[in-house]
């Protein structure tokens, strides 16, 4: 079983809040400081996200209620990222040294800061910016009935975007 799967069966356990709970009390007091610090400002980005994109607001969701594709994505890159196998921007953000992270879909095993946020742009009018990170979908619009519907999602100080089809729409805001 791979990291990500390992850590996927955990969230999904009914008791992970308590296991999740035991673990932090293990952790040095300043590590879980700067890692709520970290999330903390994660959260304020996607509060920020969720005005530019209209959304109602952030929500905490579930992970079993996370699409499958979704999940084991931010996961992955969670996984690869701590233990040195990803790639990252030039200023190396690592777990140790908690910070705000972000991470997307299109970009698999890239995790920045948040100034170097431009690394995730796509060229602007290729298809790459029209295709669904769910289903892979060509879109034939940027707006409109068939386009693309950018959302985020985060995990502790990761924040993870992805863009999805009108079909692969998350049923529960994230």
């Amino acid at each position: 079983m791979t990291p990500t799967l390992a850590i996927e069966a955990l969230m999904l356990h009914p008791r992970y809040a308590e296991l999740a709970a035991k673990l932090r009390a293990l952790a040095p007091v300043d590590l879980i400081d700067q890692a709520d610090t970290a999330t903390d400002r994660a959260g304020t980005l996607m509060a920020a996200g969720a005005a530019i994109l209209g959304a109602d607001g952030v929500h905490p969701a579930n992970p079993a209620a996370i699409p499958g594709w979704l999940r084991l994505g931010v996961l992955d890159t969670l996984t690869t990222w701590a233990t040195g196998n990803g790639r990252t921007c030039a200023h190396n953000p690592t777990p140790d040294r908690p910070q705000p992270v972000l991470a997307a879909a299109w970009k698999p095993g890239l995790v920045t800061c948040l100034p170097c946020v431009r690394l995730f742009t796509l060229p602007r009018g290729s298809n790459l910016e029209r295709v669904c990170d769910a289903c892979g979908h060509q879109c034939t619009e940027l707006d409109g009935g068939d386009g693309i519907y950018p959302a985020m999602v985060q995990l502790g100080p990761l924040v993870y975007q992805y863009g999805v089809c009108a079909r692969c729409v998350p049923g529960e805001p994230l």
